[in-house]
């Protein structure tokens, strides 16, 4: 027993979480479903790149991809907090399964055109507007809540490495293999964490939350108030959507950098986006073993301005080895800022609001993504890749100046967990 409790004590949070039997049964269909989730978002940036080198396409097939969530991430939310999210989950998994099916058999037979592109990636985006806000309020329901913090900081750290890691092992699986391939990866990716998801057992004594009674529109309403409201969300919230819109640039338009810049193709944005993986790898599993105790708010700020900092030097050379080492201090810190907000935003929201409010700062920074995407990919076909890069890094750097000045009031407002 003191040896099992001594082992457990080193691992820390990750020890802690996965001490609980559900936690590991989420745990392992999430982390590949996380995985082929990104390889196939690579892949589709890489498609569109091939059927069309434009960078404008490039930002036009993400931007498609985040546009139905303008409309249906707030039903979402509302429904995952009104209804069983469990089962809203497994449903609109199922359907992003068959969209991922859609994809592989179409690429397998040479008929994905940027238009069937375009129309499945818009399909993918209205899929996961039910999706998302179902899967957040899933932990507080099978977990227990002594472990909820641990559980909560370390499936952060595992979804947010999957940001890295995957586009990582998509460009390895489309190098070898090409892009259907990293299509059908996703198609069982998707079909194992049903399969995992299928064996979760909701606790003894688990209560759900009651209804607030209140309409639709109501419920969506409350959600963004308490968004805007919290002194600590409202804080970080103009870091977050500067920080995803640079990120998810810079992501969709690697391809890019990596062909037109650096004059190293596909086996170059493999190169450089595996080495993004290896940096967020070691910082996942730092801040998992932490657990919530790791996710502080000065700690998002150091990354954060880092990762700024980081987009300037890597815009500015021409070597792929530079690049590589680089795009690995990146992942690092790009890691550690994204998961310990996710993190902090988990812990400060109570259960019976939760889907509307992480719905509400999903959709907000998947608006920053896309338009950061389309507005970089725009200005980059007609001014290079590097000049809009590197003045999208300097407004960051500016983001978080303000963000530092108002650094004790959101420590503050973070310090208290949500009930």
């Amino acid at each position: 027993m003191g040896t099992g409790g001594g082992f457990a004590g080193r691992l820390g949070g990750i020890g802690e979480a996965f001490a609980d039997r559900n936690f590991r049964i989420y745990a392992v269909g999430s982390v590949l479903s996380w995985l082929s989730f990104f390889v196939q978002a690579v892949a589709v940036s890489w498609t569109a790149w091939e059927l069309t080198h434009s960078t404008t396409w490039l930002a036009v097939v993400a931007l498609l991809d985040i546009a139905p969530n303008l409309v249906f991430i707030p039903l979402g939310g509302v429904l995952a907090d009104r209804f069983d999210r469990y089962t809203l989950m497994m449903v609109s998994y199922v359907a992003a399964l068959l969209q991922a099916l859609a994809l592989a058999v179409l690429a397998y037979g040479g008929l994905l055109t940027i238009e069937a592109l375009a129309l499945l990636c818009a399909l993918h985006g209205l899929i996961h507007s039910f999706s998302i806000p179902a899967t957040y309020g899933l932990l507080p329901r099978f977990v227990a809540r002594e472990k909820l913090p641990s559980a909560i900081a370390v499936a952060a750290a595992f979804t947010q490495f999957a940001v890295f890691a995957g586009p990582a092992l998509a460009g390895w699986i489309i190098l070898h293999f090409g892009a259907a391939a990293a299509y059908a990866t996703n198609v069982v990716g998707y079909a194992v964490f049903l399969i995992s998801a299928s064996f979760l057992r909701t606790p003894v004594g688990h209560v759900a939350p009651a209804a607030s009674g209140r309409s639709i529109l109501g419920d969506a309403v409350d959600g963004v108030l308490h968004v805007v409201r919290h002194k600590g969300i409202a804080a970080v919230l103009g870091l977050i959507l500067v920080g995803d819109a640079i990120t998810a640039a810079l992501y969709q338009l690697l391809p890019a950098f990596a062909d037109k810049v650096l004059g190293a193709g596909v086996a170059g944005m493999s190169t450089l986006m595996s080495a993004a993986g290896l940096g967020a790898t070691l910082a996942a599993l730092r801040i998992a073993h932490g657990g919530a105790a790791r996710t502080t708010a000065p700690a998002i700020l150091q990354a954060f301005l880092a990762s700024s900092v980081v987009v300037m030097a890597l815009m500015l050379t021409e070597s792929l080895a530079v690049a590589a080492a680089i795009m690995a201090l990146y992942g690092l810190a790009g890691e550690t800022w994204r998961t310990g907000t996710l993190a902090l935003l988990q812990m400060s929201v109570g259960d019976v609001q939760r889907g509307r409010v992480m719905s509400t700062q999903f959709l907000l920074r998947r608006v920053a993504a896309g338009s950061g995407t389309l507005a970089i990919g725009w200005l980059a076909d007609r001014y290079g890749l590097r000049l809009p890069m590197l003045g999208a890094a300097a407004v960051a750097v500016l983001a978080w100046g303000a963000a530092y000045l108002n650094r004790t009031r959101m420590a503050a407002a973070f310090a208290t967990p949500a009930p």
